[in-house]
């Protein structure tokens, strides 16, 4: 090949390679809005699923149960402001969900709630000082998202009559809530002290 015959093909090399890296950029862009698009309907699709649920059990406490499973932290505010799910609703169960501040103050609204309980709960001390204008008798805890000093509280809430710990304690703590609480059963079965490794 003469020197003229490459000089002339060369141009045509470098087409080919601009026409790949701009086909390689088409397709970069597709995924990328491929994938925003696929988050969008994920994030859709959650959302109409969380309503679905809290209808659910929206209904459920209208039509007369007297506990709800709060998974949602927008349910609070749809059971607060019903008037049949104020009269019916005794006991709120709240499960591996965060409670958003602006909804942890509607729990006050349900006069009728007298038992609590918190597994795997963020928010929690928000949802407590809420409802200590309630006749709360019960409260239970596993793994709330609660500083040991924060469950002092406690006392604010004059009739309160059982509190179970389902998670590991520190000896220490049980003792003082004790006796911080003399008219109140403490029920903790899993003393650190009992725990493999564990010392009083």
């Amino acid at each position: 090949m003469t020197i003229v015959e490459h000089e002339q093909r060369r141009p045509s090399s470098r087409v080919r390679v601009l026409g790949c890296l701009g086909i390689v950029a088409i397709i970069c862009g597709v995924i990328v809005v491929g994938i925003s698009q696929l988050r969008h309907q994920v994030q859709l699709s959650e959302a109409r699923s969380k309503a679905e649920w809290r209808q659910k059990f929206f209904k459920y406490v209208k039509d007369g149960d007297s506990s709800a499973l709060v998974m949602d932290s927008k349910l609070l505010p749809m059971l607060a402001t019903d008037v049949d799910c104020q009269k019916n609703l005794t006991r709120i169960d709240f499960a591996s969900t965060k409670i958003d501040p602006s909804d942890c103050v509607y729990v006050a609204d349900l006069p009728n709630v007298n038992s609590m309980s918190f597994y795997c709960t963020i928010g929690t001390k928000d949802l407590l000082i809420a409802a200590r204008t309630l006749p709360i008798t019960s409260l239970h805890f596993e793994m709330p998202d609660l500083a040991m000093e924060s469950y002092l509280m406690l006392k604010d809430f004059p009739h309160l009559k059982n509190v179970r710990f389902e998670h590991v304690m520190d000896d220490e703590w049980i003792d003082r809530l004790k006796s911080e609480l003399p008219n109140v059963k403490i029920d903790a079965p899993y003393p650190r002290s009992q725990e493999p490794g564990g010392a009083r």
